[in-house]
């Protein structure tokens, strides 16, 4: 049974997950929700990034001197944690971005910082005296911070769905995940998760003004936040949709999906944080077209980290993951696409119910922004670390047995990916 407040939110608990637990859950001890299972989540995070320094420490040793090592931010292990994206980060956040896009001999735009949002830089910048001056520290301090913060919204944003158990574990199994390392490097990542998974949440719980405040900074920290719109867009279609059935039938639609009937105001507040939150996901490509004056300035820039797999064609949406399957493989590459695509969709479909409706919108927002307008390549795994509330599934911790095979597996994974997407090619 729901209770008054999961009504209004239009969310509802797995009916085999507690709501609260002190004892142990299937022989693992889960903290009773609160102030212990926040203290417990920080504790469970900083150990997770110790143990990824540690991995990385170790892969560091044992690779600096391999031809194959290709990280590119300077000698020793302040430089390999500086690496690839890291090194125009940390020129955004010391010079500033170029007032033209650089090009090569051929009059290509080459790859340059007006790929990178603004947020995390500023934000270097301003923790940076505060930490002695040492960019580097300041970089690392606020992407564990922020992962810190992305962490505990994650698990809030779970239970509004998935009770206290699965949360908890959803949480625990973010903080081992295979790409975690990224939380703690010199990467917009972790700041960008925060935000996401806050919007996300606001969403859910019909904060309007700050879901608009939250879309908007994530769409000065990282590419993406148009698929918090088209979740709000899904969601709010998807509830007029209900309604209108239910007034055909006479049913009384608020009994029927509780939380789906808002009064006209709500509408309005709707449609003004997407159309907000829109605006601000569109708006770098015309920043950069007005600083650098080319109109395509910043298609050019992305597609310049392009030009390796699919030659410089330009970009169209919609079409970056069929070129690929077409440049690697032909016509099998691109059977190959829908493929992948028709088990993603039947995976959310069957997973529908356990998801809910704003998790469920949110995922197809975030894949459709994927196929849309990203390259599938080997930063592939690192987007999908917005598709974290998808670890809440009560089924990845039923067991003893699969919370220890959950865990384990994604830290073997994540020294797979230390060693390939951060010493080998960028991740």
């Amino acid at each position: 049974m729901t209770t008054g407040t999961e009504a209004r939110r239009g969310t509802q608990p797995e009916p085999s997950a507690p709501r609260t637990s002190g004892t142990a859950v299937m022989g693992l001890a889960v903290p009773r929700p609160g102030l212990a299972t926040t203290l417990v989540l920080l504790g469970v995070y900083a150990a997770s990034r110790l143990v990824t320094t540690l991995f990385l420490a170790v892969v560091h040793a044992l690779t600096a001197t391999a031809a194959w090592a290709q990280h590119d931010g300077g000698p020793g292990f302040a430089g390999y944690l500086s690496s690839w994206d890291a090194v125009f980060y940390r020129e955004i956040s010391e010079q500033g971005y170029p007032a033209e896009l650089p090009r090569d001999d051929d009059g290509q735009v080459v790859k340059n910082a007006w790929a990178f949002m603004p947020l995390f830089p500023a934000l270097v910048r301003v923790v940076r005296p505060v930490v002695g001056g040492d960019w580097l520290i300041a970089a690392i301090v606020v992407a564990v911070l922020a992962g810190a913060g992305a962490t505990l919204v994650l698990h809030r944003l779970m239970l509004t769905r998935f009770g206290a158990r699965a949360s908890f574990w959803g949480a625990v199994f973010f903080c081992v995940a295979p790409m975690s390392f990224v939380l703690q490097v010199p990467y917009a990542e972790s700041l960008f998760l925060l935000l996401m998974f806050g919007a996300l949440l606001a969403m859910t719980l019909r904060r309007w003004a700050w879901f608009t405040v939250l879309g908007v900074l994530a769409s000065v920290a990282h590419p993406g936040s148009l698929a918090l719109s088209a979740a709000l867009g899904l969601t709010w279609l998807v509830r007029l949709v209900r309604d209108r059935r239910a007034r055909r039938r006479g049913v009384d639609h608020e009994q029927e999906h509780p939380g789906d009937w808002t009064p006209v105001t709500e509408h309005v507040r709707i449609w003004a944080a997407g159309l907000i939150v829109t605006a601000a996901g569109f708006a770098w490509p015309v920043v950069v077209a007005a600083v650098t004056g080319e109109r395509d300035g910043y298609f050019a820039t992305e597609s310049s980290w392009w030009r390796d797999y699919i030659g410089s064609d330009g970009f169209v949406p919609f079409t970056p993951w069929f070129r690929f399957g077409d440049a690697m493989a032909g016509w099998l590459g691109v059977v190959a696409v829908v493929a992948l695509l028709a088990v993603v969709v039947l995976g959310l479909v069957r997973r529908s119910q356990r998801l809910g409706l704003e998790l469920q919108t949110y995922t197809i927002g975030w894949v459709a922004y994927l196929v849309a307008v990203f390259l599938p390549q080997q930063s592939s795994f690192r987007m999908l670390m917005p598709l974290a509330p998808l670890l809440g599934d009560p089924q990845l911790s039923a067991t003893t047995r699969r919370v220890v095979i959950t865990i384990v597996a994604g830290l073997a994974l994540q020294v797979v990916a230390i060693v390939l997407l951060w010493t080998a090619w960028p991740p």
